[in-house]
């Protein structure tokens, strides 16, 4: 055999050994199976980047499941703790050796988190105390922090929260002072990229400056105008971080940019820019002096029978008229997952942590934390101009 020859060998060998090497360690998917109770469950494993996709399949039963903080690896789940009976059918993965959701439920076609039904099905109750890596849901609300004898920090705030005050802003527990006087009517302000902006509400008509607070380093900078901007404006919405500003005084719409500290006019014609399910249109002004915010919701063919519908990178969240949050895995959107029972207003989702208030409190809910109420602030009960934001 020639030299070519035997190269022209050692390159295929080596072709076909990078395959096998690839085909071995390949994490992007994989499927198995883990019996529990003498029960079958199939396991789809996928890894989508920067996060795993499981899908546990057991008696038409699926359930799809999203983790992110695990380290990569093949057969990441290695136990499935399971309860069966004519109404429930309830699984608890085990994710190398760790919980990282609650256990879920199928009852009534719908799926369950453990912590909801808690209570309900007391042989289900019991199989659960006999899980020995089970966590406790149980915790004491203990305030570690008291501002101005209205706002209450707690224990469980271990995501930093921001809420606004009449003379400014709260940031990570530090009062930060913006006016002289209290103000109680602050509505041109808004939160967008771990920033706080704020027009200047030291004057009493009209104003040329706005407050920005980093709520990272809660330095405190300045954007100015040169024209006068009456306090009888709106902030409308905010598109590809910008922030847009209607004057209905002066019938002047305003795009802010807080990274190039500048402030333009979009439009004084008969006509604004209007931002709408994902395009730009026309609005005649009549309509904006009325006060008419952008539109984002571009989802409602897909869901609906729901009242309002939220979305980030994993999931939807929608709510009922009775306001039940319920959760779908986009990658299985024909399970409803049901969460809490919440009010509708003013619902945040960061890092798959819900966030809503009620009453005069802030609380949040995970799947493996629970609900934790995290501050408190008795003016929320008589303004609901006030501002919080989780970054």
């Amino acid at each position: 055999m020639n030299k070519r020859s035997k190269l022209i060998l050692l390159v295929i060998f080596l072709i076909v050994l990078s395959l096998f090497i690839i085909k071995i360690f390949d994490i992007s998917s994989l499927n198995y199976k883990i019996k529990s109770n003498k029960q079958i469950f199939y396991i789809s494993e996928n890894y989508k980047n920067n996060y795993y996709y499981f899908e546990i399949r057991n008696n038409n039963y699926i359930y799809p499941i999203n983790i992110y903080d695990i380290n990569k690896g093949r057969k990441i789940i290695n136990k499935i703790y399971s309860y069966i009976d004519k109404n429930y059918n309830c699984i608890l993965p085990i994710f190398d050796d760790e919980i990282k959701t609650d256990m879920m439920c199928y009852t009534n076609n719908t799926l369950y988190n453990y912590q909801s039904i808690k209570g309900y099905n007391k042989k289900l109750d019991e199989y659960v105390k006999t899980i020995k890596e089970y966590p406790s849901y149980v915790s004491e609300d203990k305030v570690i922090k008291k501002i101005d004898n209205t706002i209450n920090i707690y224990n469980n705030a271990d995501k930093l929260v921001s809420i606004t005050t009449y003379k400014g802003i709260i940031v990570s527990g530090e009062d930060l002072k913006l006016f002289d006087e209290d103000t109680y009517n602050n509505t041109i302000s808004t939160f967008i990229n771990n920033y706080y902006i704020v027009a200047d509400y030291n004057e009493k008509y009209e104003f040329n400056k706005f407050y920005v607070v980093n709520l990272l380093n809660k330095n405190i900078s300045t954007i100015e105008t040169k024209n006068d901007i009456s306090f009888d404006s709106y902030i409308q919405g905010i598109v590809e971080n910008n922030i847009y500003l209607y004057d209905k005084d002066n019938e002047i719409q305003y795009e802010i940019n807080i990274e190039n500290k500048e402030i333009n006019i979009v439009s004084n014609s008969n006509y604004i820019k209007y931002y709408s399910n994902n395009k730009w249109e026309k609005m005649n002004k009549t309509k904006a002096n009325k006060v008419i915010y952008f539109n984002y919701d571009s989802l409602e063919n897909k869901f609906s029978d729901y009242s309002y519908v939220y979305e980030n990178e994993y999931y939807y969240y929608l709510i009922d008229k009775e306001n039940n949050l319920y959760r779908v895995n986009k990658n299985n959107i024909d399970v409803i997952h049901y969460l809490i029972n919440v009010p509708v207003n003013d619902i945040k989702i960061k890092d798959n942590y819900i966030y809503y208030l009620y009453n005069d409190k802030i609380y949040y809910y995970n799947d493996i934390t629970g609900l934790k109420l995290i501050l408190s602030d008795t003016e929320l009960k008589f303004n609901n101009t006030i501002k919080y934001y989780i970054y």
